[in-house]
Parts: C-alpha cells; structure tokens; sequence
C-alpha cells in the first residue's frame, strides 16, 4: 500500500507535456526521453493539438512542435493558439530540424519560448522541458501575488568566455542594453574576473576548448574555489563527442548551446537561466 501511494503522489505531480509532430518515430524518442517524468499527450499535426488543447488545456504545462507537418503546420498552429486567451501561458518549445534563422524569429515573434534541434540530445531535452515548465510555474505564482525570495544580487554582468573574438563580438551585440559584458580569451583570464567581480557576475558564457586554460579545466578551477557560487555557467560549444559531452554536463554546467549558435535565442537562454538561479 505505501509503494501504491507513493506512486500516486509521483503521478499527481507529473506535469503533461503536449508532443506536437508528423512523425511517429520523433514522437516515440521524446515520449522515451520524457516520459518517466512526465504524463505525454501526442499529436500528427496543429490541427489534432488544437483538438487535444480545447480539452486538456489546464493540464498541459509545456508543448513540444514541429514546424513542418501536414494538414496544419507549426506556424498555423501558432497563429491559431496565439488567438485563444486560455492557451497564452502554456510555453513551446520548437523540437525542429528546420532551424533557420526567419523560422526562429518568425516563432519568437508568435511566443515560442526556445529551439531544439533534431536529432535530440535527450540531456538538452529534459533540461530545457523542466527549466521552461519551472519559470513559467513562477511567473504565474508572481502574477497571484505572491513572489518567491529572490537572491539579492544586481543582474548587471555577463561574463563571455571564448578564444574567437568574432564569437565574443556577436554574443555583445545579442546582449547588448540588457546586460553589461566581461570578456576572456581563456580560462585564466575568467578565473581573474570571477575572483574580482564575481559579486557583480550574473551568468557565463563558457567555451569549453580554448588555448592557455579551457572551459573544463577553469569549471574545475572555479568550483574548488567557490567561485561560481550561485552563478549560472551556460556552454557554448563545437564539442559533440559523447565523452566530453559527459564531462562537461558533470562539472554542473546548467546549459549547453552548440556551435554554431543561433544569436537570436541566446538572450532568452541567458535570462531563463537567470531567472532559475533567482528563484
């Protein structure tokens, strides 16, 4: 009876994830990769969700959607959702392979909170799933009134770490007149800025394979100093391979966008890991 009660309690806190897309497969990996979490409801297509969405819609903390898919495709659906006052909290995610720069900003212009790339890293999946369904869990709570302790410290500095200045150039120009920037060339250079503004250092922005000290080795360095205390550490990375992938996810990276990054989701990541840490 205990083992059948904490099973009940587990399924009373499942959170219902609507999959969104044509292919059976691709709907079958995300149920795999969420669904020991979290309750699944699947859809073909935008006209199936919109029928799944008129019933369930108090249920359903986040939806996962495709752009391309017949009958009614993402951006039709998104059309039609964005018209339906009850559906405006529920966050969307774009699980696409069609990652093209007009799409995304044609999504973030209709309300699509982030970007995942097909095929899936199933890491990058749960994470994501459970960072958007947490932040929007809170700003519903802030909107009733009642605002969760937030850390006192000012959100003023990013710290970019990256050996490619042109990289470093196009992450200042993405944040620009949000945030005020540190700079690194390497590793050593951001263990200097941590120790001495650490304090004003709202969130990094890490590449992993950088001459002089890397990304690893400084996450390292910077943790057996307690120098990230409180500080979220965002990947930016080339890196695929399953080891090193590994590595860096056991550090306690919170995020991890690979090159070459799309500029335009760049400040929505930043401000949602900032928001999570603030909670």
């Amino acid at each position: 009876m205990e083992g059948q009660d904490v099973d009940n309690v587990d399924n009373i806190n499942k959170k219902t994830i609507l999959i969104v897309e044509d292919m059976g497969m691709n709907r079958q990996l995300l149920s795999v990769i969420l669904g020991n979490d979290h309750h699944i409801l699947e859809a073909e297509n935008g006209l199936e969700a919109l029928g799944i969405l008129e019933k369930e819609y108090r249920n359903i903390a986040l939806i996962m959607l495709d752009i391309i898919m017949p009958v009614m495709d993402g951006f039709a659906f998104l059309e039609r959702v964005k018209q339906i006052h009850e559906y405006k909290d529920i966050p969307i995610i774009f699980v696409t392979a069609e990652t093209y720069k007009e799409n995304i900003l044609k999504g973030i212009e209709y309300g699509v909170c982030d970007v995942i790339a097909k095929p899936f890293d199933p890491y990058l999946v749960t994470n994501r799933v459970d960072q958007l369904i947490r932040l929007t869990e809170n700003q519903k709570r802030k909107r009733a009134g009642r605002p969760q302790p937030t850390r006192q410290k000012e959100r003023g500095l990013v710290l970019l770490v990256d050996d490619a200045e042109m990289n470093r150039v196009i992450l200042k120009e993405v944040l620009r007149g949000e945030f005020g920037i540190l700079e690194a060339a390497d590793g050593q250079e951001a263990l200097e800025h941590l120790d001495s503004r650490g304090d004003e250092i709202a969130a990094v922005l890490l590449d992993v394979i950088m001459p002089v000290m890397d990304g690893i080795e400084m996450m390292k360095e910077a943790r057996s100093r307690s120098l990230l205390e409180n500080i979220p550490v965002i990947a930016i990375t080339a890196e695929n391979s399953a080891v090193k992938m590994q590595r860096i996810k056991d550090l306690g990276i919170c995020e991890i966008i690979h090159k070459p990054f799309d500029p335009s989701v760049i400040k929505n990541r930043v401000n949602n890991m900032i928001e999570l840490y603030e909670m």
